[in-house]
Parts: C-alpha cells; structure tokens; sequence
C-alpha cells in the first residue's frame, strides 16, 4: 500500500510552495529528486518550492526548503511567512513564532489578516562592487551584491522592467563567472515616487518568479544603501505589494506581505519517484 502523504499549498504575493507537517518523517531531506518532479508544473503538484516543516511546540518550528529543481537553501522569506501561516493555521491561538531554516533562527508574527511578518536578527551582508566588475550593460546603471540568507544581486535598470529581456539577462548575470560555480539570484529594480519595482531571476527554479521574499528585501537595502528609499518602503512585484522596514528598537529588518491558503491534499511519493 502507498504510503499517503497530506499537503497544503500556499502562495506569499504569486510565490507558491508545497508545505508538509513532517513529524512522521514522510521525507529526511535526501529525496531531492522526488521534490524536484512533485514541484514539476503540469506533470507534479507544481511549486517555486517544498517546505518541510518539524515541531514539538505550537510556537516554534525546524524549517527546511527546497528549490524546485530540488537544491536545498538556507532561506526563503516567502516561504517562511507560509510557513508561519500555516503553523498559525493549526494553532489559530498563536501569533508570534520562532524558527530555525539552516541554523539560523528567525522572529516572525501574524501582522493582520493573512499577513505575516518575518524579521531578521543579522544585519544582511552588502557587498558594493568595484567598478571593472565586468557586469556592466549600458542598460544598467547600478550593481551591489546583497546576502538576505541567500545571494542576490541587485541591477538599477535604466529602462522599465517590462522592456527587459528577463529570461536572458537573468540566466546570464545567474551564472555569470563573477560570483562563482554556485551563482546568485538576480534582480532589476526600477526606484520611482520612493517605491520599489522589481522582478527577480530566482536561481534554483532558473527562471522568473512573481515575488521573491529574499530579493525584496535585498532590493530594499540596495535602495537605501544608494539613498533612493526611506524605511518603511512599498516593494511591487509581479504577484502583490510587500513591505520592508526596520524595528527601531532592535534595528532588526523585517518583511511583510500577504499570504495565501490555496488548497490541501495528498500524495504518495511513489508517484514521484523515478
């Protein structure tokens, strides 16, 4: 008999996820083919990607994420505010939560109706880069490297966002030789009326997603590190509006934005299994 697996699915602004409660260790985080056919579109459940999710306690859980090409990742903010929602879906008591994604520990609190806010308790890493960085495009005027749990590089495009060839300059700063065999997520920002407008390249998935958590916040601080924004700061993405501020009694900067309970189901593993 197969072994049936229960699901929820979720999206955070267009960014969707499958999320399992995995107490009973359905998965042990090695089955990396497995999650990159059940987050396959049209031919698996299909995701950006897959959440497994561990606790003993209502207001803290053990977080790992995985890619949709099944690569594993120290962070997705996204997924993380889904992640805090649906830990807030089955104990509807609670609303400030702690957990653990890669050895790092995080604050997040249920901040309105299905909207969830993640903060960061490091200050991000921003990495300015020398001017013969060899990236340069005369369509874009500006790069900083920016590490939110996740790298990121940040590209101030000259034109509007709609006008750029996204699956191409994406994939070529994504596996540009500067940053390495491991690369980095891309995304171009356009700065207008103290808003941030973005679309992002999200390496793992190797493509563009409607929203991505990491690189929201890694484009917020880009815009204050060249003075173009003030906190708190609207983020528009494909998928929805998401805001980036700083706690000005910590220092801490968090995310916020919307999330969404899509549908729940099962599954069994060896329908994906190759």
């Amino acid at each position: 008999m197969k072994k049936v697996i229960p699901f929820f699915k979720m999206h955070g602004s267009g960014n969707d996820f499958i999320l399992i409660d995995n107490r009973k260790r359905y998965f042990v985080g090695s089955e990396n083919q497995s999650v990159r056919r059940i987050c396959q579109r049209r031919l698996g459940i299909g995701a950006d990607g897959l959440m497994l999710l561990e606790f003993q306690e209502p207001d803290h859980f053990e977080l790992r994420y995985f890619n949709a090409d099944g690569s594993e990742a120290a962070m997705c903010a996204n997924g993380a505010r889904c992640a805090v929602y649906f830990m807030h879906l089955l104990n509807p008591a609670e609303k400030n939560f702690s957990f653990t994604i890669a050895g790092q520990s995080y604050q997040a609190h249920i901040a309105g109706e299905q909207r969830v806010r993640v903060c960061w308790p490091f200050s991000p890493e921003i990495n300015p880069l020398p001017a013969t960085n060899q990236l340069s495009k005369e369509d874009f005027r500006q790069f900083l490297a920016v590490n939110t749990g996740v790298p990121h590089l940040i590209v101030q495009a000259v034109e509007v966002l709609e006008k750029i060839d996204l699956a191409h300059w994406g994939a070529f700063y994504r596996n540009h030789p500067f940053f390495g065999e491991q690369g980095t997520n891309v995304n171009f920002v356009n700065f207008s009326a103290g808003k941030i407008f973005i679309r992002t390249y999200e390496r793992g998935i190797e493509g563009e997603t409607l929203s991505c958590g990491t690189g929201v916040l890694a484009a917020a601080l880009a815009g204050k590190y060249w003075k173009q924004i003030q906190w708190p700061v609207m983020v528009e993405t494909h998928g929805g509006q998401l805001l980036v501020g700083q706690d000005p009694a910590t220092g801490m900067i968090w995310l916020e934005g919307p999330v969404q309970a899509v549908y729940q189901g099962t599954f069994s593993r060896a329908d994906f299994t190759e």
